[in-house]
């Protein structure tokens, strides 16, 4: 049955596509128009019956709480100088060869950002990369475009590691351990091909002077470290969290408790209130994500996902097709209007063919569809914006939207026909 001819879906409609319109166009801050279509949902009555109050039942509060634990933990841990001690372990470890640094400041992001934020990853990582290359005197373009990309697909290896991923996680009730059990392998492929094809390809790009980098092993890692108490103890506090995080199942915890407990206990150490640690938390990403939730469960009550789901189903009801449909129409998606919004309307479809009896596998396709449509375009993720923002800042140029589509675009089909391959081995393994 398809929609009825009433007002409150085309009212609801209307507000969805405008919505996205306005995330395209970049015109207002995507939390805000988010948000405020969110209240003006409520405000209309288009969902009969629904009030504020009703919030508090259809926010993923385990979403919530997990994304302002991680921000506060990696908050804290950022000014103890943890991460620039890393990344001058990584060039001494490879006594300084550019080649080698690209690769393993790669691996670096990749890891970093399976565990923490994207962007938080990008804005340590991005002045390293910016005076390494200013050191070599060259275009630090390819190397941010590969970092962008690195921080991208190691969102994908983990639960936690990007919000697209948190929120199918939440949806699903797949666990830390499913996640890397799933989505690991596939991103560790796709980071392995990015990266030869970037060494092989382009050569020329490390033909260097190594000798302007030898400044760089005097340095010594133990200086940038501001605060060596805390920096231990909040290592302990992060391990312990993401042990947390992969007994969580056996323990009967939810992940967000873990995340809160570990940032309570690490503000505890560090003595910081939580004022003082506020400008670490993305409250942008919180109002952002309380807005899509209000936006997709209107569409839901109102019907227009069941059109969604009945279309799709016209489509094709069977699983292989229907997941390969599934990666590419998320990851198309995803590379225009982000892949934050494209996950939250997709998962009460994906959740309707699940509960129609279809494979629970059509989770995985989602998550890859979106974190790795995400490499297409400046605007499919919030490291893509805020990694081309630093280097149109640092070369003093404007943003080319075309420029990042040449790399961001083949890396993105690149991953999605992998991910089609990987998802037909493993429905059919």
């Amino acid at each position: 049955m398809g929609l009825e001819m009433s007002w409150e879906p085309i009212f609801v409609f209307s507000i969805f596509v405008f919505t996205y319109f306005i995330f395209i166009s970049g015109k207002i801050r995507s939390s805000l128009i988010a948000f405020s279509m969110g209240l003006l949902i409520i405000l209309s009555k288009a969902v009969k019956g629904f009030n504020l109050q009703d919030l508090g039942r259809i926010i993923d509060f385990n979403t919530i709480g997990l994304l302002i634990g991680m921000m506060i933990i990696v908050g804290v841990m950022k000014t103890t100088g943890v991460f620039q001690y890393v990344a001058i372990k990584v060039v001494k470890l490879v006594k300084a060869n550019f080649r080698l640094i690209f690769v393993f400041f790669s691996i670096t992001i990749f890891v970093f950002s399976a565990f923490l934020d994207n962007v938080t990853t990008i804005l340590l990582f991005s002045p390293l990369i910016f005076l390494i290359t200013d050191t070599l005197e060259i275009d630090p373009t390819i190397f941010m475009l590969v970092a962008m990309f690195s921080a991208n697909i190691g969102g994908t290896a983990t639960l936690i590691g990007d919000p697209p991923n948190i929120l199918v996680g939440s949806a699903s009730k797949k666990s830390f351990l499913d996640f890397i059990g799933y989505m690991g392998p596939i991103a560790l492929l796709m980071l392995a091909i990015v990266l030869s094809f970037y060494t092989a390809f382009f050569k020329s790009y490390f033909k260097v002077n190594k000798e302007k980098l030898n400044n760089f092993l005097t340095m010594d890692p133990k200086k940038v470290i501001t605060d060596r108490r805390l920096f231990l103890s909040s290592l302990i506090v992060f391990f312990g969290v993401i042990i947390g995080f992969l007994l969580h199942e056996m323990m009967d915890y939810e992940m967000a408790l873990i995340a809160l407990f570990g940032a309570s206990v690490i503000l505890i150490v560090s003595q910081k209130s939580f004022e003082e640690i506020s400008s670490s938390i993305e409250w942008d990403t919180i109002f952002f994500f309380i807005g899509l939730f209000t936006l997709a469960y209107a569409m839901e009550e109102v019907g227009i996902i069941r059109v969604f789901t009945r279309l799709i189903l016209e489509f094709s009801d069977h699983p292989l097709i229907l997941g390969i449909l599934i990666i590419w129409l998320s990851g198309i998606i995803s590379a225009f209007i982000g892949a934050v919004p494209t996950v939250a309307v997709m998962i009460p479809i994906v959740k309707a063919l699940v509960n129609l009896g279809l494979p629970q596998d059509l989770w995985w396709a989602l998550a890859m569809g979106a974190s790795f449509g995400g490499n297409g375009t400046i605007t499919g993720t919030a490291a893509n914006m805020i990694g081309s923002g630093l280097l149109e800042k640092h070369l003093n140029t404007k943003a080319n939207y075309l420029k990042f589509m040449k790399h961001g675009f083949p890396v993105m089909l690149l991953c999605l026909l992998i991910s089609s391959f990987y998802y037909l081995i493993r429905m059919l393994w």
